[in-house]
């Protein structure tokens, strides 16, 4: 920890920023819009080792509910919209940080469909900061149901891992970081989704970070598990400390992911 202590000090603090020009940008442009909004994950936990957040390879997610019958973004009128707010972002964040570690990657999503969904999973209220209105976070289905759910997303992971195999054939350079992209967001809650299967209160594993689903891991003897996807998150330290431009440090990356993935489907087979 102590070699990246100072670099997880800057990155928290540039969370912060971020977190705050995005909430001012919200407010100053869509408050008629937007019924609640709030950020969540990785980026706004407590950090207890690098692996809990990786500089672009974590992202800053930022849910958003609007009003009944609103427009946000949803049609190609809105496109140059889409196009400049992020880069005002952008340009606020270097006035205001000239001298950065990094760009916090931001990741907006739009709730209200989603929330619909039987199986959905609100957030606790530890577990946000709100930016916008009052987080409606309503019951949540029972335990029993929340296993299920789990264990059928990771169950399609059968689908998806025999997939990769075209998507690495012919990807160089910057076109490995679209692989990344497409893995990364299933390899972070996979580990979560398996020890879903086994925890009395699956719903309490969703606010550790990752250094406590690691512990969690070793806990229920997934030691390999618990390797592979430390070692995943260690070399995201090294892509971001390369500039993400060393093809080999990216494969291996990917090559990680794939096997975090390849083991927690195995796993999760034997709970069917």
């Amino acid at each position: 920890m102590s070699e990246y202590s100072e670099l997880l000090k800057q990155a928290k603090k540039e969370i912060n920023l971020c977190i705050t020009i995005w909430k001012n940008l919200l407010i100053q442009n869509y408050a008629e819009v937007i019924e609640y909004a709030y950020t969540k994950g990785s980026a706004t936990k407590q950090w207890d080792s690098c692996i809990d957040y990786v500089p672009i390879l974590s992202d800053v997610d930022i849910h958003i509910k609007i009003h009944d019958h609103s427009k946000f973004f949803d049609d190609e009128t809105s496109f140059y919209e889409a196009v400049s707010l992020p880069e005002l972002y952008e340009n606020k964040y270097i006035e205001m940080n000239p001298d950065y570690l990094h760009i916090p990657r931001i990741q907006i999503i739009v709730i209200n469909r989603i929330i619909e969904l039987v199986d959905f999973v609100y957030p606790r209220e530890h577990e946000i900061i709100s930016l916008i209105g009052k987080p409606i976070l309503l019951e949540n289905p029972p335990i029993e149901k929340i296993k299920k759910h789990d264990l059928q997303n990771l169950l399609t992971l059968k689908e998806f891992l025999p997939t990769l195999s075209l998507s690495m054939i012919d990807r160089t350079g910057l076109e490995l970081w679209t692989v990344i992209r497409r893995m990364n967001w299933k390899i972070s809650p996979a580990p979560i989704r398996l020890l879903s299967q086994i925890h009395e209160d699956p719903l309490s594993l969703w606010a550790l970070n990752r250094t406590k689903i690691v512990e969690e891991l070793e806990k229920q003897k997934f030691h390999k598990i618990a390797e592979i996807y430390t070692e995943y998150y260690n070399q995201g330290w090294v892509a971001f400390r390369e500039n993400f431009s060393n093809s080999h440090t990216l494969r291996k990356l990917i090559s990680l992911g794939f096997e975090v993935l390849q083991l927690c489907l195995k796993e999760s087979k034997k709970f069917v």
